[in-house]
């Protein structure tokens, strides 16, 4: 119903667009609200081979029109009406306006202000009727200016002076990240010749770099914000210059541009980027960073030491695992605080009970439930590690009439 999404264009190829006036009026039963005003279709504004590479911009497909639409998640059927709505206001009529710039001159100190006066709606007319349609205010406008005339004089103005401070900028938020990391040198990527996207990652892999970065504890979520842990900002202290500048990207794009026109040779830039990397090495080996405990370290309480790797276990959100969980390569010894053992015993996976296993391999408990006669039990639960994903227990019982302290 809708074409492949994981594209930065914003244009269509320029064969598209004879069919474009079929596709926008059979899309036009899609939206949320009725239309009184013919269909206008302007395909020379969205039509830019120059602009397109691998895929055009996302639009919805022919096949859209004839799809169960009240019986589609309501997910699905929001995101298919928004692509029809912005295909329609790209192709529309223009939104015209006129705008009036005053400058005012008063005490020797100069002010300005700017208004503004619809001519015609336009395309606008499609969108605030969208908006409205799914209870949402319409961007304000610059508000429009009283009648004036070059040297006109006015009298009887009142003036106050305002006390303000400014405000530091929001944490970003998982939206937000995601579109500064589409903008990141967008000035440099824009001199680049038919590159098709610009900024950090694309849009099939930002999401994940953002979720890479939680897992390997450089940042974290704290409500609705992602903010970066004391080993983010050590990793930020230390890493080299080069390495943290969006302009090592977009050189490596501009010359992977140029491999795939065939004006550099692939081998050159490797070795150029071989180069690069090993003066940095030589560089940070005559000078080196100081150390950071932090980074070497995870700032999450320690548990006990890994039986696998020797690393530190470490308290998370979901499990007690090692720190070396999300390394290359991996050690995926975990004690997962949900274990379906425990929880067939109505026991938990606690922090008592994680670090008992990890110092002895083997921790006595009291009160197991039996789901075979409903009663309760004690016995040593052993951890029984094979290597594999999740890690096995297995119950061990005292015959002899010795207390024992347990959990």
């Amino acid at each position: 119903l809708a074409t492949y999404p994981r594209t930065d264009s914003r244009y269509l190829t320029e064969d598209m667009a004879p069919g474009l006036p079929d596709l926008c009026r059979a899309v036009e039963d899609l939206l949320p609200f009725p239309r009184d005003e013919p269909l206008t279709v302007h395909a020379e504004r969205v039509t830019d081979n120059a602009k397109v590479s691998d895929h055009h911009a996302v639009i919805p497909t022919s096949r859209s029109a004839d799809a169960d639409f009240d019986s589609m998640p309501t997910g699905e059927k929001n995101i298919l009406r928004l692509l029809a709505v912005r295909l329609l206001c790209a192709v529309g009529e223009p939104y015209v306006y006129a705008e009036t710039a005053v400058t005012l001159e008063c005490g020797g100190a100069s002010f300005s202000a700017k208004g503004r006066t619809i001519v015609s709606e336009g395309w606008k007319r499609i969108w605030k009727a969208y908006l409205k349609s799914i209870k949402q205010k319409p961007e304000e406008t610059a508000p429009s200016l009283p009648k004036l005339v070059k040297g006109q004089v006015i009298a009887k103005v009142s003036a106050s002076v305002k006390e303000g401070r400014t405000t530091p900028p929001e944490r970003y938020s998982e939206d937000t990240l995601l579109a500064a990391m589409e903008r990141a040198g967008a000035e440099e990527f824009s001199q680049i010749e038919n590159l098709e996207r610009a900024g950090l990652g694309t849009p099939a892999t930002r999401a994940d770099i953002i979720e890479k970065l939680i897992q390997r504890g450089f940042a974290e979520r704290k409500q609705k914000r992602i903010v970066p842990t004391k080993a983010g900002l050590e990793l930020i202290r230390v890493i080299p210059e080069p390495l943290r500048s969006v302009t090592l990207t977009t050189e490596w794009e501009r010359k992977l541009s140029e491999v795939e026109r065939g004006t550099l040779d692939p081998a050159i830039f490797m070795d150029g980027i071989e180069t690069a990397l090993k003066s940095l090495v030589q560089e940070y080996r005559e000078k080196p960073a100081p150390v950071s405990e932090t980074l070497s370290q995870s700032d999450r309480p320690v548990i006990g030491k890994c039986p696998r790797c020797g690393r530190n276990v470490v308290d998370g959100k979901s499990s007690f695992y090692c720190e070396g969980y999300y390394d290359t390569p991996q050690c995926r010894f975990a004690l997962w605080k949900n274990d379906r053992f425990f929880l067939s015993k109505r026991k938990q996976m606690d922090r008592k009970t994680a670090a008992a296993l990890l110092k002895s391999g083997r921790v006595h408990m009291t009160g197991l439930y039996s789901e075979r006669t409903g009663g309760t039990y004690d016995a040593d639960v052993i951890m029984d590690d094979t290597g594999g994903k999740f890690v096995k227990f297995k119950l061990e019982f005292n015959n002899n009439n010795q207390t024992r302290k347990g959990i």
